[in-house]
């Protein structure tokens, strides 16, 4: 064997092993449209059916992406999308309540329609043995 063929192999072996430890972890990425536009803003949640872990990921511009460092175990999952109304940035306060009472301000109003969110019926399979993609059209 050539010296040359021997470095290479060396080289291979240790690039190979050099990747990110996940832990069995995978990642996901996909898109969100919301009534036919990409979804501006707002969070993807993804929760193992069984109970066992959940991740998520900000979604920006229609666009997100969990990265398998902090993705989750290969399962079958629920997924939920949520979104604060455009005045959740500044809650405003209840009248009749003082600013430093928990009651103080209404609580944020959520765009995305419960059978999105809360009560999700999206559901979803990640698996170790290809890319994850995951698109949501809401309606």
């Amino acid at each position: 064997m050539s010296r040359c063929f021997l470095v290479t192999v060396a080289l291979t072996l240790m690039i190979s092993g050099c990747g990110p430890d996940t832990g069995g972890r995978v990642g996901v990425t996909g898109t969100v449209t919301f009534q036919g536009q990409p979804l501006d803003s707002g969070n993807i949640q993804f929760d193992a059916v069984d109970g066992s872990g959940m991740t998520g990921a900000a979604i920006t511009d229609g666009k997100y992406s969990v990265p398998a460092e902090t993705g989750v175990i290969p399962g079958e999952y629920t997924v939920r999308v949520s979104k604060a109304g455009d005045d959740a940035a500044a809650p405003k306060p209840v009248a009749g309540e003082a600013p430093g009472d928990p009651g103080a301000f209404s609580p944020r109003e959520e765009m995305i329609p419960e059978e999105y969110n809360l009560q999700s019926k999206l559901t979803t399979e990640l698996t170790g043995d290809k890319e994850n993609v995951y698109d949501v059209d809401i309606p």
